[in-house]
């Protein structure tokens, strides 16, 4: 049965009925919030695991605060902030190395628009551990390829940069055109290209940030799956501290962190690192009973040598 709507002061009713305490400054939060994401979001570390074994309702540790949820809110928002202005950088770069490396294996202004620019299925690269009909997945990801990049070519989007390419050139290249493909639909672009693309694009990308070792375009593959899944949850306001993405549900924040450092320049990649250090320092207080630990944990981190904080 769907649940009733509940007013502020019976939804402030029902969480004190479940062992939260709240305050004066509870119902300006929760009408500036929705309580589904607030509480539904963030109540996990609050819970009376062995109380709740007992009750078909949630039930809270004695002594649980509304803003302490509230806190953790408000630190996974900021979080979500930090990491996106990260995850566009790096969606930048290596949509640069991949569009560029294509333009310049394929100098033609409407190759991208030719199936012949790109991999065969005995050529095109798949995830590890794929298993599956090779040749169905290649032919229906460069069908839909084609019919994404025709579309946008033909200024379906209605984008004003787009429309005056075609107007004054009567064509769209590349390199104008991906400034309106996702990092989604880059990422799918990168996965039919040709190896000979692929390997020049991670070796613009490793060079670009100085770096003597080399990203694989398998590992680059990878950086794509993960980034754009973890710049979506960003993008879409969806719980980051705790988020687990690909197939197997895995891939938490520290591999995120990891992988950004093989497309960051070290600067930008240090400046990441300092920037989620500033934000624990000054969350910390108001987080109080989630510790820093805690969150490290749930982030991925080996915090096997931290003290509890």
């Amino acid at each position: 049965m769907a649940k009733e709507f509940k007013t502020l002061e019976e939804l402030i009713e029902l969480m004190e009925s479940r062992g939260i305490v709240t305050d004066e400054n509870t119902r300006s939060q929760l009408s500036r919030e929705s309580y589904y994401a607030v509480i539904n979001g963030y109540k996990q570390p609050f819970l009376d695991r062995e109380a709740m074994s007992r009750s078909a309702d949630d039930v809270y540790v004695s002594g649980t605060r509304f803003e302490w949820i509230y806190a953790l809110f408000s630190f996974d928002r900021d979080l979500r902030a930090v990491t996106f202005k990260y995850l566009a950088q790096a969606e930048a770069i290596m949509k640069s190395a991949v569009v560029y490396e294509f333009c310049r294996a394929n100098p033609e202004p409407s190759s991208y628009l030719a199936t012949s620019s790109y991999a065969s299925v005995g050529e095109m690269l798949f995830a590890k551990g794929f298993k599956g009909n090779r040749a169905k997945i290649h032919q229906t990801s460069i069908t839909r390829l084609m019919r994404t990049l025709n579309a946008k070519a033909g200024g379906s989007d209605g984008k004003r940069f787009i429309s005056h390419y075609i107007e004054h050139y009567g064509f769209v290249p590349l390199w104008v055109l991906s400034n309106d493909l996702t990092f989604w639909q880059v990422s799918h672009f990168y996965q039919l290209q040709k190896r000979s693309v692929q390997s020049r694009a991670c070796r613009m990308i490793s060079e670009g940030i100085g770096s003597d070792r080399r990203i694989t375009p398998q590992e680059l593959l990878r950086a794509f799956s993960v980034l754009v899944e973890f710049r979506n949850i960003c993008a879409h306001d969806e719980r980051l501290y705790c988020a687990k993405v690909g197939k197997s549900g895995d891939v938490g924040y520290y591999e995120m962190a990891e992988i950004l450092s093989w497309i960051l320049p070290e600067k930008e990649f240090d400046s990441f690192l300092s920037d989620i250090a500033t934000l624990f320092t000054m969350r910390e207080e108001p987080l109080r009973v989630v510790t820093r630990e805690s969150l490290l944990r749930d982030m991925g981190f080996d915090v096997s040598g931290m003290g509890e904080s």
